[in-house]
């Protein structure tokens, strides 16, 4: 049976990840940026168009992942509840 300390250790190594995960979306939203302006100014309105609809999904992605580390956060102050009682 795992201890309260090994729940809290794996719960602090998910939320790890979904940090690092988090940087990843934010440098992939970046890079749409910088490519939807560049399909702008080039005028090629079809892909632009596209690629914002793109970003937008990158940009719910980032924030169910937001949502993500705060259930986690939500999840690691219970067990670190579990432990004290």
């Amino acid at each position: 049976m795992a201890s309260v300390d090994e729940v809290i250790a794996s719960l602090s190594a998910n939320a790890n990840a979904v940090v690092e995960t988090q940087g990843q979306i934010e440098a992939t939203k970046q890079m749409t940026e910088e490519t939807l302006g560049q399909l702008q100014a080039l005028g090629v309105e079809g892909a632009a168009a596209a690629l914002s609809a793109c970003k937008d999904q990158i940009e719910e992605c980032s924030a169910m992942v937001a949502a993500l580390q705060n259930k986690l956060n939500e999840a690691m102050a219970a067990a670190a509840a579990a432990k004290q009682n």
